[in-house]
């Protein structure tokens, strides 16, 4: 499917249906094992009050090639790997490495069934490397040879409108900006984006930021209306009149395609792709209700949505303007 008509298709869906679950979150740690990103299918890492990360250590552990048993009585766990064992128990600092008694400057965490554990020590125990990138927020484990962090000569970082951009570590093998920097970009244009009032006029004010030459932008605005329908502004439409830029600024007059009093509710969907394979790998979702309610009684709501798990969205609603974008 061309990925403006999934854009148009998401905007219809979000104007009419509206019903997706929205909490605040901000961007994910990410954990990868010998280049290979690790995915969390429920409880996600995190960075403790120790400032250590900590991680479901099953998915870890698999992932180095390591055995994980678990004692329910004494709440112990048991990490094997070859001739390396590791002996852990919830809520103690004290842990054991091939029998050697060791300290951590944290504990084990049992969390809603789950058991965390420090990931640096477990992966040093194991006899592999780890590294941290603050920067990208991602955690660099490797059972040999050298850790996979950016050099200079690998990406020189860029700035666009006050966004760091290195192409060695934001874009993908397939030319798509990863999803941690998509939702950077895209909240900035949802940022630069306004329905305004002026002089009984309604208008919708834009202002595209600056970004890499080789990506362009996506836009979709649906106006949904209670007398029934949707009208869509984007770039390209064929509709007479309801076109916007792709790029620059633009002020657009609503005055004779909309009528104020039928406006129900208006979804955005924001999307920053590749301009020559037209590929991205998330979007950016907004819904305001003028009239009525969501089915949560809510009448707003904000999310990203990667593209390669659209079930799993990333919310921003309890930190989102709403105000500042829907003034009309």
């Amino acid at each position: 499917m061309k990925k403006i008509a999934f854009i148009l298709v998401l905007i219809t869906v979000v104007s009419t249906i509206l019903t997706v679950n929205i909490f605040a979150a901000k961007i994910p740690l990410r954990v990868v094992v010998n280049g290979s990103r690790i995915n969390f299918p429920d409880a996600q890492p995190f960075i403790d009050e120790n400032g250590r990360t900590q991680v479901p250590v099953r998915f870890v552990s698999e992932a180095l090639g390591a055995d994980v048993g678990w004692d329910g009585k004494t709440k112990t766990v048991t990490i094997e790997q070859g001739r390396n064992k590791i002996t852990l128990v919830v809520g103690k600092s004290e842990y054991t490495v091939n029998g050697k008694t060791m300290e951590m400057d944290t504990t084990v965490l049992l969390l809603e069934d789950r058991t965390f554990v420090p990931v640096r020590f477990v992966s040093e125990g194991l006899g592999a490397n780890v590294e941290w990138n603050a920067s990208i927020r991602t955690v660099y484990i490797t059972t040999g040879g050298a850790v996979p962090t950016p050099s200079p000569e690998e990406g020189e970082i860029r700035y666009y409108d006050g966004i760091a951009f290195n192409p060695a570590t934001d874009v993908d093998e397939f030319g798509r900006m990863t999803i941690e920097k998509s939702q950077e970009f895209l909240l900035k244009m949802a940022d630069q984006l306004a329905f305004v009032k002026e002089n009984g006029k309604y208008y919708i004010i834009g202002e595209y930021p600056e970004i890499p030459e080789e990506f362009e932008w996506s836009l979709g605005i649906g106006i949904n209306l209670k007398s029934g329908g949707t009208r869509t502004f984007a770039p390209g439409t064929r509709v007479p009149g309801f076109d916007i830029p792709r790029e620059g600024t633009f002020k657009k007059d609503t005055t004779g395609l909309i009528e104020i009093n039928d406006v129900r509710g208006i979804g955005i969907v924001i999307a920053v792709r590749n301009k020559e394979i037209k590929e991205y790998l998330g979007v950016l979702e907004i819904a305001y209700l003028m009239e009525g309610t969501l089915g949560d009684g809510t009448t707003r709501r904000a999310n990203f949505i990667p593209e390669t798990a659209k079930n799993q969205r990333i919310p921003y609603t309890d930190t989102f303007n709403f105000e500042k974008m829907f003034q009309w």
